[in-house]
């Protein structure tokens, strides 16, 4: 299986983005702590995997917020869908919470 496909096939969750910040998170810490103690060549190679994991936490966090809105939008879509297919309806439910949210209020006080 190419890379290609492999990076096609990924699809990026809420748990996957959590585990890449806390992989860059430790990784920042190592190397804050071992800073001083690292060569040149050694400090470039730690600036150069922090940066690709930067990098890979940012574009699974583009392509998590990118998920969410094609969610979003397609439930407007199925609602709106919904409203103009059964208006009656729509209205009697909308009134319908809106006098069970006035009740709940009303007793509140």
């Amino acid at each position: 299986m190419s890379s290609k496909t492999v990076a096609a096939k990924y699809v990026p969750t809420t748990a996957t983005l959590r585990s890449d910040l806390q992989l860059l998170k430790t990784d920042i810490d190592s190397l804050i702590t071992h800073a001083v103690d690292l060569t040149d060549a050694e400090l470039s190679d730690a600036y150069e995997r922090v940066a690709g994991k930067v990098a890979s936490a940012r574009q699974s966090a583009r392509e998590f917020a990118g998920q969410a809105s094609e969610k979003i939008h397609h439930g407007f879509d199925v609602s709106t869908g919904y409203v103009k297919a059964r208006p009656k309806q729509t209205l009697a439910v909308a009134l319908g919470i809106g006098a069970l949210i006035g009740i709940i209020l009303a007793r509140s006080k």
